[in-house]
């Protein structure tokens, strides 16, 4: 089952930080002064159409943003970083959320309302270094992932033998979605009445006419 705010909420809350850091980034300690600037940045481009709930739940992720900000200018780390880049190496892409490479500190921003470690978090945590490591040739040690709704960080230490395990069943799963994409034979998910609208992969699944129709 999937919650339809999750990507509606992520993807705007997510926009915002991006469009902050590319346009209005200031070394700014004071939380609400960062509270202000990101909120309007969101209001502007936010979905009216879409329940109250959604706005309330985006506010909450900015609240936690505005301390996560604070809190890196507060302590030293004032460098602007690179924000939603997408790096690509052999057949791998990823789209890095918040990169600063003279730390070096790399952040995966999460709107899910519980905060934790799982192992596709994991995943893309490994994944997320090698695409660093080969585009940049900077090797991040720990993976912050930073809870927005929560205010929780958690990391993934990337020095720990175990996550060479991880490298190979990553390398396994990307196996078998080109296996998917040759075949077209992507599964329909979630069966949730509007999640497709959501879903950034929904012409791929088969659960959604390309002329936009929600199924």
């Amino acid at each position: 089952m999937f919650d339809p705010s999750v990507m509606e909420v992520g993807k705007r809350v997510h926009d915002a930080i991006d469009v902050y850091y590319k346009n209005y980034y200031v070394v700014e300690t004071n939380e609400q002064n960062i509270l202000s600037t990101i909120y309007g940045i969101l209001r502007n481009q936010w979905d009216t159409t879409l329940p109250a709930d959604f706005l309330r739940k985006a506010y909450a992720c900015l609240v936690n943003f505005a301390k996560f900000e604070a809190k890196n200018n507060g302590n030293g780390f004032a460098t602007k970083p690179l924000t939603e880049i997408k790096i690509y190496s052999g057949d791998l892409m990823g789209i890095i959320d918040y990169l600063d490479l003279t730390t070096p500190r790399a952040v995966d921003f999460k709107t899910n309302t519980k905060a934790g470690i799982y192992y596709d978090y994991k995943m893309q945590a490994v994944m997320y270094r090698k695409l660093i490591y080969d585009k940049f040739n900077t090797n991040i040690k720990t993976f912050h992932f930073e809870f927005l709704y929560t205010g929780e960080t958690k990391d993934v230490y990337l020095d720990d033998l175990k996550l060479l395990e991880i490298e190979q069943d990553l390398y396994s799963y990307r196996d078998k979605i080109k296996d998917s994409w040759a075949s077209m034979s992507f599964p329909k998910a979630p069966l949730t009445d509007g999640g497709c609208k959501s879903c950034n992969f929904r012409y791929y699944c088969g659960g959604i006419e390309t002329n936009g129709d929600t199924n």
